[in-house]
């Protein structure tokens, strides 16, 4: 068992064991001095926070139906999205939001943390939404205020809230299974639930450059990135002959290309191209540009899946409803020995 396994287990048991200790550590810290007892309707809406501390790169983007929701839900308001790390940022550029915050919530950047926090204390906020209640999100909601603090329902953590909903089963997915909130507070229908990045034309044009420097002949550009975390993560032999079967079924001749990341460094084969690009923006543009990606379970196969490029997610024990790659033309295999184990996620609703 690796080293970042252990700890995630046992941050795991630490939270179980805590969790009865959590509504007197929100209380201790709670700001309720701006709290109101009713909904706000939509036009008395001027403001909105919305809280997302987390650091994986799948769940970060999983927020984006939420935040297009928002938008098209609240077109006059000012909207500020409050997140875990600096490069989160870019994921959200084009899509409507106004105004970008950092937490870094951590125990090594705990003095920028209050900062921004005192900072938060002094707005009015009209409507602070925390769709994924955990608790480091329910502990900034509980320390921060404003006037309608909104999430879903969590028995120890409720108390940070005014108003909180119990989810809404029709939808499962991540990226999708948090917009019932939104829907509760309006009374109106989901109209843009896209999970898709929105690409600048200067992005678009350079996915098509790298596309083209990396390989420009006739096959066919099949991507593939072999990282993943824990259980999810499949071995470099599966990896082969995960290659070898793709070779043998397609009906057209595939030149690999491996995505490297600094996790994953030394390419697989020499046969293969290799790409690397550490920012993930100019990296969904150029995956968006191949033909197809394959990858397990992590990040990058969601980042491939929100550019808009075929996918073919390889889980190994993660659920397809809730994790599953979900733009059109992606296909979900959750035993890539049997092609025949296809399971689809619809899109709720393409743009």
């Amino acid at each position: 068992m690796s080293v970042k396994t252990w700890l995630r287990n046992f941050d795991r048991y630490r939270r179980r064991k805590m969790a009865t200790l959590e509504p007197w550590l929100y209380r201790l810290f709670m700001d309720n001095s701006q709290n109101q007892s009713h909904i706000l309707q939509k036009k008395d809406v001027n403001s909105i926070l919305i809280i997302r501390n987390n650091k994986r790169i799948g769940n970060i983007l999983f927020l984006i139906p939420f935040v297009k929701q928002v938008r098209s839900s609240y077109p006059n308001a000012k909207i500020t999205l409050l997140l875990s790390q600096s490069w989160q940022q870019s994921i959200f550029e084009n899509i409507g939001v106004d105004e970008i915050l950092v937490s870094n919530f951590s125990f090594s950047k705990l003095g920028n943390f209050l900062k921004l926090m005192k900072s938060l204390k002094r707005r009015s906020v009209d409507l602070m939404l925390v769709p994924y209640s955990s608790a480091e999100d329910s502990f900034i909601a509980s320390v921060l205020p404003a006037k309608n603090k909104v999430s879903s329902d969590s028995e120890n953590r409720n108390v940070c809230f005014t108003h909180t909903f119990k989810d809404d089963l029709e939808y499962s997915h991540m990226a999708f299974n948090k917009t019932f909130i939104i829907n509760n507070l309006t009374g109106e229908g989901l109209v843009n639930t896209c999970h898709k990045l929105v690409f600048s034309e200067r992005e678009d044009l350079f996915g098509i450059r790298e596309r083209s420097s990396v390989y420009d002949g006739d096959k066919k550009l099949v991507a593939f990135f072999r990282g993943a975390r824990g259980k999810k993560k499949l071995s470099d032999q599966q990896w082969k002959n995960i290659l070898i079967k793709f070779e043998k079924e397609s009906i057209e001749p595939i030149q690999w290309v491996e995505i490297l990341s600094d996790d994953v460094n030394k390419p697989l084969s020499n046969e293969s191209l290799i790409y690397k690009n550490n920012d993930l923006r100019l990296l969904a543009s150029f995956l968006e540009n191949v033909d197809t990606f394959i990858s397990c379970d992590t990040g990058p196969l969601h980042l491939a899946d929100a550019s808009g490029v075929k996918c073919i997610g390889l889980y190994t024990h993660t659920s397809l409803e809730t994790y599953g790659v979900i733009n059109g033309r992606s296909l979900n295999f959750y035993d890539w020995y049997n092609t025949d184990v296809i399971e689809h996620v619809p899109v709720m609703v393409t743009e």
